[in-house]
């Protein structure tokens, strides 16, 4: 495993992110496993060396959390946690709350990365940041991140406290925090760890246009990417990543998640994973890098479909102003 620096802190993470909504949402990301299973994978992602996981308040109404902390209670001090909540959630009436509802369900006495989850039309974000800020001094959390937020917000949020990581979707398929985001962030040290690095599972490579999805799963027409003409579009492109996929003698989801760690000001990809199978194959997107030409060639490659959710300004929302308000 490779590590690196989380912000201007002095917390080292793996450059894979144990992404736990899947093992906590129920059937939201399609079948659903017992919860025992879901300890073995957390602990195959521990043992493989993955040192960084991911949770929140809001998956599976606080079970991923619950779940995680049960799972990595012996092992602790070795392993760096981030949870969040949303904004109107971490208010000064509420947030120390909320902060310490996470740390009853995690079992544990600090977390070490909180993040705001979303930002909210009706909030100014530095309300949100000056109570994390607080938070901080008591000890309750060791940095502050937030996610899903813009530029815009993240200036604003800079205003009253250190950000350490900012928590966007990014992939292959989603490229909007390109322009503007990723360059800020770079500029300002603070780091990138990215969701839905998969595409929600598109760039796994098994799906085909004719796919069935649950009526429960959240893929099933309910986010951009599966949108219909955006999916088709998808499962062509993926053909053509099949090509680098046997080059290098990688699966396509390695491909995938090894791009987004090494595009540059890309600190961590967080990945999800319901079984240790899928945890080992994770890891071998680590170790080894594209050449610069096969890199710009994959990229290029996936732009088409980027390009057809290029106007949704997050993967549930196409166009929602309201993000952009405060």
């Amino acid at each position: 495993m490779e590590y690196s620096k989380l912000g201007k802190t002095d917390i080292e993470i793996s450059k894979i992110t144990f992404g736990s909504w899947a093992i906590g949402a129920g059937k939201e990301w399609g079948a659903n496993l017992q919860d025992t299973e879901y300890q073995k994978t957390i602990i195959s992602a521990f043992e493989s060396g993955i040192n960084f996981f991911d949770t929140a308040s809001g998956y599976g109404n606080g079970h991923s959390e619950v779940l995680l902390g049960k799972t990595v209670k012996s092992f602790r001090e070795k392993v760096i946690i981030s949870s969040k909540n949303s904004s109107p959630s971490l208010l000064k009436s509420n947030a120390e709350q909320s902060v310490d509802a996470s740390l009853k369900r995690l079992n544990t006495e600090y977390i070490d990365v909180f993040l705001v989850h979303w930002p909210s039309d009706k909030i100014d974000v530095r309300e949100n940041i000056e109570q994390l800020m607080y938070l901080k001094e008591k000890g309750k959390i060791k940095s502050i991140g937030v996610s899903n937020y813009t530029k815009k917000h993240l200036k604003k949020a800079l205003e009253v406290g250190q950000i350490d990581v900012v928590q966007p979707c990014y992939s292959l398929y989603w490229r909007q925090i390109e322009k503007e985001l990723l360059p800020f962030c770079a500029d300002n040290n603070i780091s990138i760890m990215t969701y839905s690095s998969m595409a929600s599972g598109l760039l796994s490579g098994k799906f085909t246009k004719n796919w069935v999805f649950d009526e429960n799963d959240m893929r099933n027409g309910k986010i951009a990417l599966f949108k219909k003409d955006v999916f088709e579009k998808a499962i062509e492109t993926n053909e053509k990543l099949n090509f680098y996929a046997e080059k290098y003698n990688k699966s396509l989801a390695q491909i995938a998640i090894n791009w987004v760690i090494n595009k540059k000001g890309i600190t961590t990809a967080i990945v999800g994973a319901k079984t240790s199978k899928q945890v080992l194959e994770n890891i071998k997107a680590i170790g080894w890098a594209l050449s610069k030409e096969d890199f710009d060639a994959i990229g290029d490659i996936c732009m088409g479909v980027a390009k057809l959710v290029s106007d949704w300004d997050t993967m549930y929302l196409k166009s929602d102003r309201r993000l952009f308000m405060k």
